[in-house]
């Protein structure tokens, strides 16, 4: 299902996403938003009440997610999610967390959103009983929530790039972030097609003007048409030359410190990429990462075959490859971006 035109506004069969924290209470190895580089930093609610109002005219979407960094970090999430509830881009809230703060979430919190992901990382699963009283406000307010098990990363990024506009194109073509999930971001009244198009040329030096691949927002009667253009547009996007889209390697889970995060990413675009599975998204656009699984058992099992020499391999060479697509996987997968999921 493609982009439509109706009544004015353009109408995704996705969603949007709308970081409110960019940095974050962990340092996940190569986080696709780069959250671990980033310092205490917080969307103004004025910026977003504007940016959403003026977004909701020409846009409409399945859902909205609110997400970072780690949303929970934001002292003003409760009014940011009644702004984006009354917007009406979307009929549907998702909050999409590491899940380490929800045991202080309350009432309000949990009346204000429809779903709650929560991305699970070795040793950092929340303990039975903190989670047991996360999902009793959940069905207290009809709450969805959605967990995934994590135990790999794929590489986001390289910090040398590459000048192979073929490999940049095939990069692009295949990216599911782009493409499949759409996890289309609204900032600083800007709309860009994906998160790591705004957030990488902040982080690499002459990467230029980190709006250059975004939109501006704007109320001009010509508006939507350019919004769906800008969406439809073949041209990969500058940040492409750097962001490995969904065929970076696979590198077993670990944290970092904002000092060495970026040394992982330290390399060419194609020493980074996973040309096996880049030929596998070729014939399977929503073909599994392999980084996570929806079953907590599953999950467990994973982590017990990963030796700490092969993790400790993956985080210095990329050699781990992808594991073969399951049905857990695809599973896992369809419940991260089905409402919508980044990493």
């Amino acid at each position: 299902m493609s982009y439509g035109l109706v009544d004015g506004k353009v109408v995704s069969p996705e969603g949007c996403e709308l970081n409110v924290a960019h940095h974050c209470n962990l340092g996940c190895a190569s986080c696709s938003h780069l959250s671990p580089v980033f310092r205490r930093s917080l969307i103004a609610t004025e910026t977003a009440a504007r940016d959403l109002s003026l977004l909701a005219r020409s846009f409409r979407a399945r859902f909205v997610k609110v997400l970072g960094g780690e949303p929970l970090l934001h002292p003003e999430l409760v009014p940011l999610l009644g702004l984006v509830r009354d917007s009406g881009i979307a009929p549907h809230t998702t909050v999409c967390t590491n899940g380490l703060l929800l045991p202080r979430m309350r009432d309000n919190f949990w009346a204000a959103v429809d779903e709650v992901e929560i991305s699970v990382y070795p040793d950092r699963e929340l303990p039975e009983e903190k989670m047991a009283g996360v999902r009793a406000y959940a069905d207290k307010h009809g709450v969805r929530l959605t967990l995934a098990y994590y135990s790999h990363f794929r590489y986001s990024y390289a910090e040398r790039g590459t000048e192979d506009d073929g490999l940049v194109r095939h990069i692009y073509d295949t990216c599911q972030i782009a493409h499949v999930w759409r996890c289309h971001t609204l900032y600083e009244g800007h709309f860009f097609k994906c998160p790591q198009s705004v957030f990488l040329p902040q982080v690499l030096e002459g990467a230029g003007d980190p709006m250059a691949d975004g939109l501006r927002l704007s109320d001009a009667p010509d508006f939507p048409e350019r919004l769906l253009a800008y969406l439809r547009s073949p041209k990969p996007l500058r940040a492409c030359r750097n962001c490995l889209g969904s065929a970076g390697l696979r590198m077993a889970h670990q944290q970092r410190n904002r000092r060495d995060f970026r040394e992982l990413q330290d390399h060419t675009t194609e020493e980074l990429t996973d040309r096996q599975y880049l030929r596998l998204l070729d014939e399977r656009p929503d073909a599994d990462d392999g980084c996570a699984v929806g079953d907590r058992d599953a999950w467990r099992e994973r982590l017990a075959e990963q030796s700490p020499a092969a993790v400790a391999a993956s985080a210095h060479t990329g050699a781990d490859r992808p594991a073969p697509s399951d049905e857990s996987g695809r599973r896992a997968q369809s419940a991260r971006y089905a409402q919508g999921k980044r990493f």
